[in-house]
């Protein structure tokens, strides 16, 4: 072949080799065929590995839908996927915090005094919930072996979704469509939870841990409770050490307790112990999530009493009607 005419086929070589290269990269036809097949295979086995987790959940559409969503799925290990689930909750749970308050701010001055109570039990739930929810993804995520804390995360999690119905529960004698506006958005959160419940379930047959319904225990007391907590159990009043006394003829520290409850530290680490004497204390108790390692301790039943008359006719929630929580 004659070095004319090899110049004169070579540009048109390369002009078809680029031709059929770009017909084949960007012709929609072709290049869909190609590229499709992976993207609907990886799709299919996100969907698969949802479908798989969300198997023996009660409301599996939602499980599905919001498992699916999370990224790099494929990953991610049981607990991962029970904590992303839990994230997802307490996103839902601070949005329907948000409305709650936003709907009394607009409707203060239009509602009922039991709507109010009940848009602020609503608010004081979902603020336990959060903590709750959070508790949730230390157990998850403190150690390797998260079914160690079975027992714990069901509590957590029954706990969670035991608040949101007592939230609406508030609402059962008002005479407004208030519990219109936050139902749906609680009763989603409550079959996010239990999914959640359903899910953690699984983490059980993975544990060969056997405990009782209290975990383990030695002469009658759980192992979890240390020896101090123990001896103040067992302890007759006398010989019993108190950091505060409430008395009500003056003799003590206060002569209510909800005085001594607010002198007690908040976020203790070592146990606070408030000795109630012999009496009838007409008040309602509300330890807040500050005030831990609080006991209360009494002369005995029948002698200090902590007495209250709240009830839903004279217009109280459920919730607000108990006299110590």
């Amino acid at each position: 072949m004659s070095p004319k005419i090899l110049h004169t086929l070579l540009p048109f070589s390369v002009l078809l080799l680029l031709f059929t290269l770009f017909t084949f990269n960007f012709h929609p036809k072709i290049f869909n065929k190609y590229s499709e097949a992976p993207k609907k295979l990886h799709i299919h086995k996100h969907i698969q590995i949802a479908e798989s987790t969300c198997e023996g959940t009660l409301y599996t559409d939602l499980c599905v839908s919001t498992v699916a969503s999370f990224p790099e799925l494929h990953r991610k290990t049981l607990p991962e996927i029970i904590s992303a689930t839990v994230n997802a909750t307490m996103k839902q749970v601070r949005e329907s915090a948000s409305n709650c308050s936003s709907l009394r701010r607009k409707l203060i001055k239009r509602l009922d005094p039991i709507d109010l109570r009940a848009l602020d039990d609503c608010l004081e739930l979902f603020s336990d919930t959060i903590a709750e929810l959070k508790n949730v993804l230390t157990s998850l995520t403190a150690t390797n072996s998260p079914e160690k804390y079975y027992d714990d995360l069901q509590t957590l999690l029954s706990g969670g979704m035991t608040n949101q119905d007592t939230c609406l529960d508030g609402f059962a004698y008002s005479r407004n469509n208030t519990r219109g506006f936050i139902q749906g958005s609680v009763k989603k959160i409550s079959k996010h939870f239990s999914n959640s419940l359903a899910m953690v379930k699984k983490l059980k047959k993975r544990s060969n841990k056997t405990t009782s319904f209290y975990g383990k225990t030695k002469n009658g007391y759980p192992t979890w409770m240390k020896k101090i907590d123990r001896r103040l159990l067992q302890l007759t009043v006398n010989k019993t050490r108190f950091d505060l006394v409430v008395a009500k003829d003056g003799s003590g520290n206060f002569t209510t307790i909800n005085e001594a409850l607010m002198a007690a530290p908040n976020n203790s680490d070592t146990r606070f112990v408030i000795y109630i004497k012999t009496g009838a204390y007409y008040e309602y108790i509300e330890v807040d999530r500050r005030k831990t390692m609080i006991m209360f301790l009494g002369d005995g039943i029948g002698k200090t009493l902590i007495k209250g008359n709240r009830s839903v006719v004279d217009g109280w929630t459920t919730f607000r009607s108990s006299t110590v929580g």
